[in-house]
């Protein structure tokens, strides 16, 4: 199990790469999916341009995404001790707020493909949830504290595939 932030970094910078080589070579500017995958019935022969403008869909998109990335790295880097509870509930109701936004923004043609991995990264969200709550009550919270850094590299994956997906 991966519990420092560098060590979550190493594991989705090898996800990253493997999953760039798989790609191979592709001009940067449009890209079609062609390899065969998991997904490949959902993903053949869509073509995307890397959006320019602000108003574009897939922009907005990846702004939420980033969004809900900051606030989730904000609460991650809070330290699990008594007097950062209310620190810590604060931040995961800016997460929670986040993911709220990702869940009502437009997927647009992408929504068939991130329909689940959006649904497992709530999952993820509402454990994490519970851990917290569970370490801002339990009478002895260096037995929840464990729980709350492994639920928050669950959601912090999940999020990092939610965004591999939307090609954020």
């Amino acid at each position: 199990m991966i519990r420092t932030p560098i060590g979550r970094l190493a594991t989705l910078s090898l996800v990253l790469i493997v999953l760039v080589a798989a790609c191979g070579d592709a001009d940067p500017g449009t890209m079609v999916d062609d390899s065969p995958g998991p997904t490949a019935e959902a993903t053949m022969g869509i073509e995307t341009t890397i959006p320019m403008a602000s108003g574009d869909l897939a922009v907005r998109l990846c702004v939420t995404v980033d969004t809900l990335d900051t606030r989730l790295a904000g609460l991650t880097a809070i330290e699990l001790r008594l007097p950062n509870r209310v620190a810590l509930e604060i931040e995961l109701g800016k997460v929670q707020a986040a993911f709220s936004e990702l869940r009502q923004a437009d997927l647009g043609e992408l929504e068939p493909q991130l329909e689940d991995p959006l649904k497992r990264l709530g999952y993820r969200l509402v454990e994490l949830e519970l851990a917290i709550e569970d370490f801002r009550t339990n009478p002895r919270p260096r037995r929840a504290a464990p729980h709350v850094e492994e639920d928050g590299a669950k959601v912090t994956d999940a999020l990092a595939v939610f965004a591999i997906l939307a090609r954020c």
